[in-house]
């Protein structure tokens, strides 16, 4: 998502765009989710503040059950970008551009305000049994006749 700071004509504004945000999500699946950003910028003399909100639906897998499951994702970036004689200070969320340079990528900041969104747990449902780890029954669906293991290093407090 690169944006022409030539084109930002009005002091402060705002712009809207469908982006594709490919990431791992917590399971180490592939996952690319199409984002709705918004942006609002607002100018003063040598800088450019932008603030952005992200918004998407991810289709993944259930991390208990391996079902389909869909998670809606929302995060917020926002980048300074300094110019000029203001541009000495840089960091994380503050980009130095060159006086020749006219374009700003904020596809970094929306991919990391994804990222940082999405749950380390995606389920199916909320109250989700998983699979059995002995014949891999989906719990949700059917029961099975597996018994759980007895962990021998607890014999001692059972007695």
């Amino acid at each position: 998502m690169k944006i022409d700071i030539r084109e930002l004509v009005d002091a402060s504004g705002t712009f809207e765009s469908d982006e594709s945000v490919a990431f791992e999500d917590p399971a180490g699946s592939e996952v690319v989710a199409p984002c709705h950003v918004r942006v609002e910028y607002r100018q003063s003399p040598g800088s450019l503040q932008f603030n952005g909100t992200v918004a998407t639906t991810l289709v993944t897998q259930c991390h208990r059950c391996l079902d389909a499951a869909r998670q809606d994702v929302a995060g917020e970036f926002e980048v300074m970008v300094r110019r000029g004689e203001h541009a000495a200070e840089e960091g994380d969320d503050v980009v130095a551009l060159p006086l020749h340079q006219c374009e700003i990528d904020l596809e970094p900041y929306v991919h990391e305000a994804v990222v940082l969104a999405t749950p380390m747990l995606i389920l199916c449902r909320e109250d989700c049994r998983g699979l059995c780890p002995s014949c891999g029954v989906n719990w949700n669906r059917e029961t099975c006749a597996c018994r759980p293991s007895a962990d021998s290093r607890w014999d001692a407090l059972r007695k």
